[in-house]
């Protein structure tokens, strides 16, 4: 939801004045929730909310981006580059070129600077607190919390101790991790050879696999078995049995996750509130995911055709249970449709796969917009070849222009006006 906050601004909440006659250079706007948009495409746009205190700027996306949200800045320089001051009131920020440059002042206020593969130590980065290398692979630390790790021509030496954890590693030889009172777990010529032992008092137990031959893990709470692992699997316990036979083609399991699985022809799997199914790998997909209040549909034909509508499954203000509240669709790259409460869009054409891509609906969208159809609160919209024809009608007015206002009419409850030229003459007041 965040990712799509001014889409949703300019498009549905308050929205663009249909009156405002777009253009794919140029574009102005202020929505009547106090955003306001700036383009001159496709070198710059600019989106602010400042009752939100929220702001965007592109810079010949996707070359440099600049994002805000209260006193917190981030940057993006293509897909590499990135900067982030986190806030006014700490020194907290980093400057990253991925994979080379790192520099930056940690949230435990501590400087760090480094150069790949050269040296130095970066921090926040990977789950690690803090991260120190030289000539990497060849010698490295790190640490999460309370627990340091040493590597040696990483992956190939590692040692790591903790108050809880104990792990060593001589990579593919011999490895084994202790997590006190949880388990222990080895690896010999991995991967041919794991084994586990769990210690904990909650499902002890443990067991071994040797690829390719056999394998069984057998806890108080569950059995799991192996043939020719990975290939063919049985695994049962109270709440769940599974099934592969062999993997990944045939997958059975019932219990707390559901799946039937005769890949690549036929998914399903259901855990917990979400369920997917395929048709066809990696074709055809219909997903649906449980939220509190309303059932998300996903439907795609990868990759030309995607659907998804919100389904109510909970009474409230504005619906009752089975009613939409939002639907879109997209058959790429023609043409897509979205509604969402009572405003919706229509737009030809649609040449970016994905949706509502910030950087592409603000920058590059509008070159290939032939037609767009918007309804805002009942005032509807149309725009043809970059509004070369434009046309309004909402209840209170009715206007339409041809190549930026060279004839056009307008048609209000008490005036009506003609353009002809771009010049605007009979402004004259109706009889009532």
């Amino acid at each position: 939801m965040k990712r799509l906050f001014f889409i949703g601004a300019l498009f549905y909440a308050g929205s663009i004045k249909a009156s405002f006659d777009t253009d794919p250079i140029y574009e102005k706007a202020s929505a009547t929730n106090g955003v306001k948009f700036l383009a001159v495409r496709p070198f710059y746009s600019s989106v602010e909310d400042l009752e939100n205190e929220r702001w965007r700027k592109d810079y010949l996306w996707p070359l440099y981006t600049q994002k805000g949200f209260k006193d917190e800045q981030y940057g993006r320089f293509l897909f590499f580059g990135f900067s982030t001051d986190f806030s006014t009131d700490t020194d907290r920020h980093r400057t990253w070129v991925i994979p080379f440059y790192f520099k930056g002042t940690s949230a435990e206020d501590e400087n760090y600077f480094a150069l790949f593969p050269l040296g130095g130590s970066i921090c926040e980065i990977l789950g690690r607190d803090k991260m120190t290398f030289v000539l990497f692979p060849l010698y490295g630390k790190s640490h999460v919390n309370e627990v340091y790790t040493t590597s040696i021509l990483w992956p190939i030496y590692s040692k790591s101790k903790g108050e809880k954890v104990d792990r060593f590693r001589i990579w593919p030889l011999y490895g084994r991790t202790d997590l006190l009172d949880e388990y222990q777990k080895k690896f010999i010529f991995w991967p041919l050879y794991t084994s586990v032992e769990y210690t904990n008092e909650r499902n002890p137990g443990g067991g071994f696999i040797l690829i390719p031959i056999y394998g069984q893990v057998k806890t108080e709470k569950a059995h799991n078995y192996w043939l020719i692992p990975p290939f063919f699997r049985y695994m049962t316990s109270e709440e769940q049995w599974i099934v592969h036979a062999p993997w990944p083609f045939i997958q059975m399991a019932d219990g707390e996750m559901y799946k039937r699985i005769i890949w690549p022809l036929y998914g399903k799997k259901h855990l917990g509130t979400l369920t997917k199914q395929y048709f066809l790998w990696p074709i055809l997909w219909n997903n649906t995911t449980e939220y509190a209040t309303h059932d998300q549909h996903r439907r795609r034909g990868v990759p030309f055709f995607v659907y998804q509508s919100n389904v109510i499954t909970k009474k409230t203000e504005k619906y009752e249970v089975g009613d939409v509240s939002s639907r879109y669709w997209k058959i790429w790259p023609l043409m897509s449709w979205e509604r969402k409460h009572q405003n919706s869009r229509f737009r030809t054409l649609e040449l970016w796969p994905l949706r509502n891509t910030l950087g592409i609906e603000y920058n590059w969208a509008p070159y290939w917009s032939l037609y767009k159809r918007i309804n805002t609160d009942g005032e509807v919209s149309h725009h043809i070849l970059w509004g070369l024809y434009r046309q309004e009608k909402s209840s209170e007015q009715f206007e339409w222009s041809l190549l930026k206002g060279f004839v056009g009419y307008k048609k209000t409850d008490t005036h009506r006006s003609y353009r002809i030229l771009f010049m605007e003459f009979g402004a004259e007041k109706e009889q009532l």
